[in-house]
């Protein structure tokens, strides 16, 4: 019997650029600081903000969605993710690249319109929306942003796609009940949204008048739910997008708005920051934690299996736990997937979809070490694309330390930037090539592959 419906299942269920929003898909990780940020939000007497970095790809959002899941009971919770709203919303995904401090807190504020309005009993006062409505209407001007003269929150909120708090109506009275996070898609009919975001010149400081407007009418609003229900946590995802530290810089040192936010805030940033110095010194934060790779590898012999390696093999059998998949891919294919995916969540996810579709193209009854191989070698192709004698060069060096630091070098920057070379934790961060590269293209003082 063909089992190419099996396959199809593995393709749907291993999407990597969603986060695991089913629990029971959910692998633990030893390694994630999401407990710690539990716990500090916990706190009854401190308004916790956290900033939460990592390289993009290494699974955040997903961690993201485990910390509102246990804040839901004690806070309004709102997830805002702003790479979704820039790429399915907006239709400017590079717009993200360029946004300002005053334009994420607006969309927080519009995102919390929107989750009032369908989630709460508690109508918002015209007031408050007008005077959102004024405050960016202004700072637009000041900006060069838009020539908008009406600018329409509650439309606008329509359009957004936002998850918050569910709350369910107690039967009989009494207090109302946490039901889970809720999908808010854009509504049918919402007008499309037309406001540009990050295409305006550089903001004034926070201290201007107008930006302080901007932000009291957001900050209204927040009280407006805090003093009626309960707690607002944001939780605000997609800015870790953002490659360039001087953005990062603007966003989150020249800029304090964000973290002015009055409620508890999460905000997923730019590993840019992690990996500078000047990450010390980000004002208002409560923490800075970081979301490391898995070490799939070991730092004094990294051709050798590490600790990271069966976190992947259980996040594939919690994802096919109810399908005819014990035999699909055999435990030493899953793990020479998982080293080879550098410890990257999502690098492992995309592996398991391209090898469902190589399986169900072939209609192979199991994987194949050759299977696995085809996969692996068109991953690597990809990542080996733009690297030039200079990178090389740079990536030879650092695994060739016995140390494993990153060098003075912004060639080194750049390749963390876009995953070709990553960071893994111990007592300090250390750094090491991709494994996909190093089984051609980086020459390293050992194997560099498994087995």
């Amino acid at each position: 019997m063909s089992r190419r419906p099996v396959w199809e299942q593995l393709y749907k269920r291993f999407d990597p650029l969603l986060p695991a929003q089913d629990r029971a898909s959910r692998a633990d990780r030893e390694r994630s600081p999401a407990g710690d940020i539990a716990t500090l939000l916990s706190l009854p007497f401190a308004e916790a903000r956290v900033l939460l970095t990592g390289t993009v790809g290494t699974g955040k959002s997903t961690e993201l969605l485990r910390i509102a899941e246990g804040r839901m009971a004690e806070d309004f919770v709102v997830v805002l993710d702003l790479h979704r709203h820039f790429s399915q919303v907006m239709g400017d995904e590079q717009a993200l690249e360029r946004v300002e401090s005053w334009e994420v807190v607006f969309l927080a504020g519009v995102a919390l319109v929107r989750a009032i309005t369908d989630l709460l009993p508690y109508p918002i006062p015209p007031q408050y929306l007008d005077d959102l409505a004024r405050a960016w209407r202004k700072l637009a001007e000041i900006t060069r942003t838009s020539g908008e003269a009406e600018v329409d929150i509650p439309g606008l909120a329509k359009a957004m796609i936002v998850l918050g708090s569910q709350v369910a109506a107690p039967l009989g009275g009494g207090a109302a009940a946490d039901a889970g996070l809720k999908v808010l898609d854009a509504l049918a009919g919402a007008m499309r949204w037309k406001l540009p975001i990050g295409r305006g010149k550089r903001p004034p400081p926070d201290q201007d008048d107008h930006m302080q407007t901007l932000l009291a009418a957001v900050n209204t609003i927040i009280g407006h739910v805090q003093n009626r229900f309960r707690r607002v946590l944001f939780v605000i995802d997609g800015l870790d997008r953002i490659r360039d530290f001087e953005r990062a810089n603007a966003l989150f040192l020249r800029s304090e708005l964000i973290a002015q936010l009055a409620c508890r805030v999460v905000v997923c940033g730019p590993f840019a920051l992690r990996s500078h110095p000047a990450a010390s010194a980000i004002p208002r934060f409560s923490r800075i934690h970081v979301l490391v790779n898995e070490p799939v590898m070991r730092k004094d012999r990294p051709s050798e299996y590490g600790p990271g390696v069966p976190f992947f093999c259980e996040l594939y059998q919690r994802r096919t736990a109810d399908l005819d998949a014990t035999d699909l891919i055999a435990g030493d294919l899953l793990e020479r997937l998982a080293y080879y995916s550098g410890g990257r969540a999502r690098d492992f996810v995309k592996s398991i979809r391209m090898l469902a579709e190589v399986g169900w193209t072939s209609d192979a009854e199991r994987a194949t070490r050759p299977l696995v191989d085809k996969v692996l070698d068109e991953a690597r192709l990809l990542l080996e694309m733009g690297l030039d004698a200079g990178h090389i060069e740079v990536l030879e060096a650092i695994a060739k330390d016995p140390l494993r630091r990153l060098p003075a070098d912004p060639r080194a920057r750049d390749l963390l930037s876009y995953g070709q070379l990553l960071p893994y934790p111990n007592d300090s961060e250390w750094y090491y090539p991709h494994p996909l590269l190093t089984m051609h293209l980086v020459r390293t003082s050992q194997a560099g592959s498994t087995g």
